[in-house]
């Protein structure tokens, strides 16, 4: 009688262990999915054909899912307030996810949790509906989860016994821990990911798309930025440093000065592009007429973006580090936030300028905590960073708009320069023409006037009206400026506000084009820049400045004279001036070239530094 009694009550048991089992691979499931159809913008499964992937890989990601819920499980001792969290969890990111896909064209990496201190300011980005339901449901799942907790404090017994959930507790954590460990060489999560599908490095949204949210997750896990290139060496630096130097010897022949003596302007105007230049639009105003006409007194041209809608900091990254986005594992999206901060002071174009005695300032209009700022302008070299709280200026809002304006950013740069004696770099990323572009302005330009019909599109004009207009002002004081000064002046990204359509009818790289423009109070050189990449702007000013290069200055002429721009998949070849979107079809002498550039940002950012030793930057 005593056995079937306890032959019942083990039976029972497994039972019971079966279903909360069943429970849980059903909460992994609907999270799963879920996260998944945060892909796609309108939430619409049926439209979206690529919404669940590849049978191979959703069983990998379930399996994944499901030793992190065990593992809430065995933490925890209750299988519901795992479901609970698990829910709760997957809920927010799923949430920031759909928001972060629309607004910005990309999925929510790893290395966004970095910018966790930001959550107000990103708030304030996002629609009041979507922010209002975010809270809600935060505020739902916390009190569920603290009556969940409650309860099980009240039973004091929980539903695993204590050597089964000792046992999944320790056989989950190293599963955990393993998986963690994603992006080290020979890691069998990874390997059984590629064995099911192909991972796809230049869109990391397609790669979310057909691999699923959790195998993009995971691919975008930290790693080392570079993988070592062959004979990379002390040696091979040397032998660099030789090459470079004989090409720095010919050209600074013709060049008589050993620094730059001009102030130095870096502006990275925020979502700042020419419309003109799309098909689709047929708009029938110039909403940027003094730009557009600085094309026929300077060095103009377009500047090739690694982004669409968004990704500010790495064309920040480019332009201030002048190493290339390119060269980096698929899985580095954001230096900044991934890796930049944590390294020691490396020679950029701001080290470099205030090691030549100049005052090295970064000006940005917003608040510190977007992309960790303070700590990278720090290890770029700035002395001090002016922010939204700092300026000491009007900090000005047109209308409706929630940032702060251009010409209030301005006024701050100005100011800078009239009361810093040493001769000045500063870099100003401005913030006016921040989405969203719903009510920022009560007057914009009408239908008649512009053709457009979207009240979106149109608010984005008026702020690069706006632009336009702060820009002419700038210029127009800098005349009048006793001190030399050079102008960098770029659009970071287009704007993703022309939507789906526009983005269609247009060649790939016409959408990653925006206008730069590099100018003087002292000068009016013409030069037609064509499109180049970031990296190569300050070897620009050397040249306007009539400045000597180093050789890893020669390196950048000589890398921009058959490379002028480069990104993951888009790279124009300065033989033919059309893009390929392959390496493997640019010619040999371009990428033994190329093969000399990775070798020394790798040397700098992941190597041993021998550059910095053997006067490659001096």
């Amino acid at each position: 009688m005593e056995k079937r009694i306890n032959y019942k009550k083990r039976k029972g048991r497994k039972r019971r262990f079966l279903l909360q089992f069943v429970s849980l691979i059903l909460t992994v499931v609907i999270i799963q999915m879920f996260l998944q159809y945060t892909l796609d913008t309108t939430l619409s499964v049926i439209n979206n054909r690529g919404v669940i992937p590849a049978r191979g890989t959703l069983i990998v990601s379930t399996s994944i899912l499901l030793i992190l819920g065990s593992w809430l499980w065995a933490l925890m001792g209750d299988v519901m307030l795992a479901n609970v969290l698990l829910i709760f969890v997957g809920g927010i990111m799923g949430v920031v996810n759909l928001e972060k896909t629309r607004q910005r064209t990309e999925p929510l990496y790893p290395s966004d949790f970095e910018m966790i201190t930001a959550s107000k300011s990103l708030l304030g980005m996002v629609p009041w509906q979507t922010a209002a339901a975010g809270i809600a449901f935060v505020l739902f799942g916390g009190v569920v989860i603290y009556f969940l907790i409650r309860r099980n404090v009240r039973r004091q017994t929980p539903k695993l016994s204590k050597k089964n959930r000792l046992a999944m507790l320790l056989v989950t954590s190293i599963g955990v821990l393993y998986i963690g460990q994603f992006q080290q060489p020979g890691n069998l999560v990874k390997l059984a990911y590629e064995k099911k599908n192909d991972w796809i490095p230049w869109s990391q949204l397609d790669n979310y798309h057909v691999n699923g949210f959790v195998a993009g997750f995971l691919y975008n896990l930290p790693s080392d930025p570079m993988e070592k290139p062959a004979y990379y060496s002390a040696g091979k630096i040397d032998e660099l440093q030789a090459k470079y130097q004989v090409i720095a010897d010919e050209i600074n022949a013709g060049r008589d000065k050993t620094e730059p003596d001009v102030n130095i302007i870096f502006v990275m105007n925020e979502s700042f592009s020419d419309p003109l230049e799309l098909d689709g639009l047929n708009l029938g105003m110039d909403p940027i007429p003094f730009v557009r006409a600085l094309a026929d007194n300077s060095y103009s041209g377009e500047m090739l973006s690694t982004g669409y809608g968004g990704g500010t900091a790495n064309i920040e990254f480019e332009a201030l580090s002048t190493f290339s986005m390119e060269p980096f594992e698929a899985n580095i999206t954001t230096p900044y936030t991934q890796f930049l901060s944590s390294i020691e002071q490396f020679p950029s174009v701001v080290s470099r300028l205030k090691d030549a005695g100049y005052a090295t300032t970064a000006i940005h209009p917003f608040n510190t905590t977007m992309y960790k700022r303070k700590e990278n302008y720090k290890v770029l070299g700035f002395d001090s960073f002016i922010y939204d709280a700092t300026m000491s200026s009007v900090t000005e809002r047109i209308d409706t708009n929630p940032y702060i304006s251009d010409k209030s950013a301005y006024e701050e740069v100005l100011q800078k320069m009239a009361e810093t004696p040493e001769t000045d770099f500063i870099h100003l990323v401005t913030m006016q023409n921040h989405a969203p572009y719903v009510n920022k302005y009560t007057a914009v330009p009408s239908y008649e006037e512009s053709g457009i019909k979207d009240e979106e599109v149109r608010n984005y004009l008026q702020d690069l009206i706006y632009s336009d207009e702060a820009f002419e002002l700038l210029m127009t004081q800098l005349a009048d400026f006793e001190e030399p000064t050079v102008v960098v002046f770029w659009g970071d990204h287009q704007s993703s506000v022309f939507g789906e359509s526009v983005y269609e009818e247009n060649e790939v790289q016409n959408m990653h084009e925006t206008p730069l423009r590099i100018l003087s109070n002292f000068d009016s050189s013409y030069k037609d820049l064509g499109t180049i990449s970031p990296i190569y702007f300050y070897t620009e000013v050397l040249e306007m400045t009539q400045t000597k290069l180093t050789p890893y200055d020669a390196l950048l002429e000589t890398l921009q004279s058959v490379l002028p721009a480069f990104e993951k998949s888009m790279y124009l070849n300065g033989q033919t001036g059309e893009y390929v979107f392959s390496r493997e079809d640019l010619p040999e002498k371009t990428l033994e070239i190329l093969s000399d550039y990775e070798q020394i940002q790798y040397d700098v950012l992941t190597g041993k530094r021998f550059s910095m030793e053997n006067d490659f930057f001096e």
